[in-house]
């Protein structure tokens, strides 16, 4: 078993009885044989005398996902941090604490989940107030949700049933308290390209965030860009109730806001984003087997996100040729980008400048430069960056 990517994350849990719960679980699965954990820092979470790194509570949770008898809420880091307060501080010393919000949503009945949800039960011998109690809800709970499923319940299914879920729950409605605020379409389990270029956007401009259903994407001098992305979100979601308009932040950035806890869970469980800050705690995108023109609309999305098109000289200074560089903080956002790269034969340059955390990928042949701007031209959301750059070398 994997170490967990948050691992560089800077979040702190403080003392939970669910959190510590879940770590007392693991430990009876082997989290101190399987794993180099500090055994006194866990120690001392338990006896809620510190805080304890958020990667070893997410690696406890992976780790009971091993045994079904185990509740959903000590199986899955968000469950098991809803309603509970992570503590980020600055290198500046500066401290946030925030209170984690992520309730269960749902997903409507039909008769083929309902058969599933008997089927599940009768496998392992559960009533369904059992079920109920692993699914991280009171006893009563199911018989009182009729029409609609929690996801936590259909989480438990397809550990007991070794289903696919997302293959499962393709095309039903996820909602969230009410059916109208920010219902979503779970897409089918395919991939997809606008599904990836989302999601690339989402890993260097966005964020979800930990104490509200919102999901912010930011770029300066870019609301038609955010408008054409906010398109590709509203048709490949079916999200419903998304508002129009968008905002400006503090430092003059344009500001798309998705508020959807539905489409929120999703990112989180499905996808594996993680929610506040994420740099460093990104895991790969699934790239492989694109075509041609998929590939450099996938390229065009690295290079309107973090992507820099500049400038450098000749050694004798007399002409500006143009260069491409794309400098993440992760660095699965910086293989990502030379593997689509790579698929269209570029050899970009990879640089890492661990003192300041930094991934960088150039590509510094002119000609090769040229044949980039051809490629992803046609793909931009606009094209700012091939003017700036033209501006730069007429000058």
């Amino acid at each position: 078993m994997e170490i967990s990517t948050l691992q560089k994350s800077p979040y702190f849990v403080e003392p939970s009885k669910k959190a510590q719960q879940a770590i007392k679980l693991a430990v009876c699965k082997g989290l101190f044989t399987r794993f180099e954990i500090d055994r006194k820092l866990v120690d001392s979470y338990l006896r809620s005398n510190s805080l304890l790194p958020i990667w070893i509570l997410k690696v406890a949770c992976n780790l009971n996902r091993i045994d079904i008898k185990i509740p959903v809420q000590y199986q899955y880091l968000w469950f098991c941090l809803h309603g509970v307060t992570l503590k980020r501080t600055q290198p500046s010393g500066r401290s946030f604490c925030s209170i984690v919000n992520f309730p269960p949503c749902y997903i409507i009945a039909d008769n083929k989940l309902r058969t599933i949800v008997k089927k599940a039960c009768e496998s392992v011998n559960l009533s369904q107030g059992d079920l109920s109690i692993l699914s991280g809800l009171k006893r009563e709970t199911l018989r009182l949700y009729k029409d609609k499923i929690p996801i936590t319940c259909l989480l438990k299914i397809s550990q007991i049933l070794g289903l696919n879920l997302w293959r499962l729950l393709q095309n039903y409605p996820l909602l969230g308290k009410t059916a109208k605020e920010g219902k979503i379409i779970i897409p089918r389990d395919d991939k997809d390209i606008d599904e990836t270029i989302f999601l690339i956007w989402l890993k260097t401009e966005g964020h979800l965030e930990l104490r509200s259903a919102h999901i912010e994407i930011n770029q300066k001098n870019n609301i038609e860009s955010l408008r054409r992305l906010r398109n590709i979100i509203l048709r490949y979601f079916n999200l419903s109730h998304l508002k129009n308009e968008f905002s400006q932040g503090s430092r003059g950035e344009d500001r798309l806001i998705i508020s959807s806890s539905p489409l929120r869970q999703l990112l989180c469980l499905k996808y594996n984003l993680p929610l506040g800050y994420k740099s460093g705690s990104l895991e790969r995108t699934e790239l492989k087997n694109f075509s041609e023109k998929e590939y450099k609309r996938l390229l065009a999305t690295f290079v309107i996100t973090e992507g820099c098109l500049s400038h450098h000289y000749t050694r004798n200074k007399k002409k500006k040729l143009p260069r491409f560089e794309f400098i993440v903080k992760d660095s699965s956002l910086a293989q990502d980008c030379i593997f689509v790269m790579e698929q269209l034969g570029f050899k970009p340059s990879f640089y890492i400048r661990p003192e300041q955390n930094l991934f960088k990928v150039g590509l510094y042949d002119s000609r090769e430069v040229v044949r980039l701007i051809s490629y992803v031209k046609p793909y931009l959301f606009n094209k700012n960056k091939i003017i700036h750059l033209q501006e730069n070398l007429s000058k």
